[in-house]
């Protein structure tokens, strides 16, 4: 009978696709030239079938897929050309070239723009979005889906043509500071008239075409009578085990003010804030692209780390976003925001951890149990003044408080016995940053900009450890005792003060020069005190032992450069050098003051194929140093197994990074293709040398000038085939580099392989669905271990509104998971809501279940240059919610 049904629907697939036809042919002018991006939109007679839409390529060509036997009207429009309009029913595929006329409507000059569903003009497109929309759309995600060319994924991520969006707009202005997540989950999709993407995105227009950018962004364009309107939605959920969900979302939009609020309260385990959002509050992709290491540095940082975990046993959540923008006068503008979100977790782990080491290995089975409790405060205001078309001056200053507390108990389990910690941690940090930029347009060839930072950061983590087993016996100068209890403190305050100008002169329309002076300073305090509470109340103190740090580390970099960018027929490329003088200062038990000079080469270029084809290449030499607790030549226990000691020798680290990458988008065709090769090689790098035995061990850094390779390959495609889109990519990586253990040097080397294909529907009356397959083998190679990990993950994701007042979502997903040891495990995945909203209705009621077949764990697997980790982390179970929602 099951597979009776299934052929079935692979019938009903079929006989869709068959009762499909095809209008195709050129689209040019009087002269016969080619008219690319030009828009042919075809509206069927009957309301029981959906618009079809198609938009020319370079050489003109367009396509467009038809229901047999059906009437439709065909308009063809293209900007300063008058709108063709014609009427077809075709029982077979047609060939039809058409041609259009120019527009005589001209008013001084300046062609009126037309309505065209779609506009493509040089980098930016803009999307009539109510073409595309059907009115059954809710928030901005489920818009953006439907635009050609738009992807978003289950994380918020926003790609257009491949290209990830960086910026979030909405009216021209950041919507809170560019998070796309935000957007595209809370603004709603009937307050939205188009949709502007703006890739190589500049916020001074003036610098467009002057200062190299790889942001896009995406700006929200919203209707007539949504711009002074309160709108918004609130959704309230009660649940299983008394859960409970509260989540609105109100907006406030005028020409002058624009006010959003967001909140959220729940104990589902839904994260309204996590890492990947404060990423990118921090720079995100543009950070990583322009700076790797400091984007590396940011993503490990102490608050970064208690927002990356996203797997717990039970989870509450209260999160609320303020954001207000005002114009003050037509020349000033000012905008803030603030964040806070308080987090509370229960989270329950089971590791198989694999010391590797020359003589033996040593396994480890750790059971650890904790809760945590983490508060932030993120707030930003910054002030915008233009003077004029050519000049922008802006000032903004950001602030972020965060207090985090971290309880937790660990069962050490090894063939020597059983060891319980009792661990807590307890951290207050303390950020704020200063930003202020001039920009100016002096004429069509001079042009400057200065921008001065200042960053200050404070953070106070406290750790103890309680155990009834002596702690790293022969590391640490424990008195012994029944109980053993060790603390520690740790004090860092950093100022950053750095200052840049660069001034631009352009040649002519084919040849700029762009001159660079910039001074950074870096002052960092360093405090460290670890110490034993003995029975009597008293303290041993660990100095004697060679523990405590009180440091002092300065760094001082005054750099100038100079670039040649230069275009040749469709070849763009830039060229340049920058001489860096390092000046630093490592004080401690061992003072080191010393200077060098650096030069650091770049160059980049772009080869424009067609308009949508291009390849880049891009080449640096890059510098990167290492924070002040590196530069720390005392003693600091990390863990309960793990003692550290920083290097006051250590100097800047250096490496050739490379990238070469290809896109192409054809909507013509319905094809996004994009592909990159990534090579880095450093010529010197800071890495660890450890000393393991058994499971505890002591790691240093040291200036390694042993070559490190790393290669990358990536690929990704996205095909339109009929009522279905195909996908698929891949990503592999692998390295080679030599690492310190215990006092030998050994080569290793790491390789990944990602691989991943999907079948989506895109039918407009039945269910959309799509069917996928990930794939990974993660390879770590040493002359201790060989190992290999296999993860597969079949899915399913279904969309269906049907009766036309109720809406369905459902995703399920299993994952296979093969460690090194041949050894399998699996679990399952599945989620479902349904929701039913009466037309013109302002409620919605949805019945939603998360977790349904009640997984109780996920599996995954780390490695390092000694440790190899199979964990099992436990997961909130099944939960069943009542919601309503109320839409104003």
């Amino acid at each position: 009978m099951a597979n009776r049904e299934v052929l079935l629907v692979v019938l009903f697939w079929v006989n869709c696709c068959v009762a499909q036809v095809s209008l195709s042919g050129f689209i040019t002018d009087s002269l016969n030239s080619p008219l690319p991006y030009a828009n042919v939109l075809a509206k069927p007679d009957s309301v029981d079938l959906a618009m079809t839409f198609s938009i020319s390529d370079e050489q003109g060509r367009y396509t467009l897929w038809l229901e047999k036997g059906f009437p439709y009207t065909i308009h063809v429009t293209y900007l300063g050309f008058q709108k063709e309009i014609f009427s077809v029913s075709l029982i077979e595929d047609v060939k039809k070239n058409i041609e259009l006329k120019v527009s005589t409507d001209r008013l001084d000059e300046i062609v009126i723009i037309n309505d065209s569903p779609v506009l493509v003009k040089e980098d930016t497109i803009r999307f009539k979005t109510d073409v595309f929309v059907d009115g059954q759309e809710r928030k901005l995600k489920q818009v953006l889906q439907k635009l050609p060319g738009v992807e978003v994924d289950r994380e918020g991520n926003v790609l257009v043509n491949g290209k990830r969006v960086t910026d979030l707009l909405v009216d021209g202005k950041k919507f809170f500071d560019g998070s796309t997540k935000l957007g595209v989950e809370n603004i709603p999709a009937d307050a939205v008239a188009e949709v502007e993407v703006i890739d190589n995105y500049n916020r001074v227009s003036f610098l467009k075409g002057l200062s190299d950018s790889e942001r896009m962004a995406l700006d929200i364009k919203l209707k007539q009578d949504k711009n002074k309107f309160i709108f918004g939605d609130i959704e309230a959920g009660a649940g299983t085990d008394e859960h409970y969900l509260m989540h609105p979302s109100l907006f406030y939009y005028s020409p002058k003010t624009k006010v959003n609020l967001i909140g959220d309260a729940n104990d589902i385990g839904v994260k309204s804030f996590t890492l990947k959002d404060y990423m990118n509050f921090e720079g995100g992709m543009g950070k990583l692209l322009l700076e790797p290491g400091s984007y590396y540095k940011l993503s490990n940082s102490d608050f970064s780390n208690f927002l990356r975990n996203n797997d717990f046993e039970a989870a509450k959540n209260n999160f609320a976003a303020f954001n207000i923008s005002q114009m003050i006068s037509k020349k000033i503008e000012a905008t803030a925001y603030a964040i806070f979100s308080d987090t509370q977790t229960v989270l329950r782990e089971e590791n198989l951890n694999q010391y590797l080491q020359p003589d033996a290995i040593v396994n480890e089975v750790k059971l650890a149990k904790g809760e945590s409790s983490d508060r932030f405060l993120l707030s930003k205001i910054a002030v915008d003044y233009k003077p004029g078309f050519r000049e922008d001056i802006s000032y903004s200053g950001f602030f972020k408080f965060n207090k985090n507390n971290f309880n937790e108990h660990i069962l050490s389990q090894t063939l020597d016995g059983e060891n319980n910690f009792d661990t807590q941690l307890n951290n207050s940090g303390t950020s704020f940053k200063q930003n202020f930029e001039w920009h100016k347009k002096f004429s069509g060839q001079f042009t400057h900009s200065f921008t001065a930072n200042y960053n200050y950061d404070r953070t106070n983590p406290f750790s103890k450890w309680i155990s009834d087993e002596e702690i790293l016996p022969g590391l640490l100068p424990i008195v012994p005792q029944e109980l053993y209890d060790l603390s520690q403190t740790v004090k860092l305050k950093i100022h950053h003060l750095n200052a840049l100008y660069k001034f631009y002169w352009v040649l002519n329309n084919r040849n700029h020069i762009y001159v660079t002076i910039g001074n950074n300073v870096l002052q960092e305090d360093y405090f460290t005190e670890t110490y034993q509470l003995l029975n009597s109340g008293e303290e041993n103190d660990f100095y004697e032992g060679g523990f405590g740090n009180d440091l002092e580390f300065s760094l001082n970099d005054f750099f100038v450069g100079v670039q040649h960018k230069f275009r040749i027929g469709d070849l763009t490329a830039k060229y340049g050098i920058s001489a860096h003088r390092y000046n630093w200062k490592a004080g401690q038990q061992v003072v080191v003051n010393d200077n060098k000079w650096v030069l650091l080469p770049d160059f980049l270029t772009t080869y424009e194929i067609t308009k949508s084809e291009r390849i880049h290449l891009k080449y640096d030499l890059k510098s990167s140093w290492e924070d002040a607790p590196k530069f720390a030549n005392r003693f600091l226990l990390s863990n309960y197994n793990a003692v550290f000691k920083g290097n006051e020798n250590l100097e800047n680290g250096l490496y050739h990074a490379a990238r070469m990458w290809y896109t192409k988008f054809s909507l013509y065709r319905g094809i996004i293709l994009n592909g990159s090769i990534r090579y880095n090689r450093k010529i010197e790098s800071v890495k660890n040398a450890v000393v393991l035995d058994g499971i505890n061990f002591y790691s240093s850094p040291v200036l390694f000038d042993q070559p490190e390779t790393q290669w990358g390959i990536n690929a990704g495609i996205r095909k339109n085939i009929w009522k279905f889109v195909l996908s698929g990519k891949v990503d592999v990586s692998w390295s080679d580099y030599f690492q310190q253990l215990n006092n030998e040097f050994s080569k290793v080397a790491s390789e990944g392989q990602n691989y991943g294909l999907s079948l989506k529907t895109n039918f407009n009356k039945f269910p959309e669905i799509e069917l996928g397959y990930n794939f990974s083998i993660n390879n770590y190679i040493s002359i201790y271990s060989d190992t290999e990990f296999r993860t597969q993950k079949p899915y399913v994701l279904l969309t269906y509104r049907f009766l036309e007042d109720f809406f369905l979502e459902a995703d399920y997903s299993k994952f296979f998971y093969t460690n090194y040891k041949g050894q399998r495990n699996s679990y399952e995945n599945a989620n479902a809501s349904l929701s039913y909203q009466k037309e013109d209705s302002a409620w919605r009621f949805t019945i939603s279940g998360t977790n349904i077949l009640d997984a109780r764990y996920k599996y995954q697997n780390t490695f390092s240059d000694y440790l190899i980790t199979d964990q099992r982390t436990f997961i909130i179970p099944r939960i069943w919610m009542l919601k309503v929602i109320y839409s104003l």
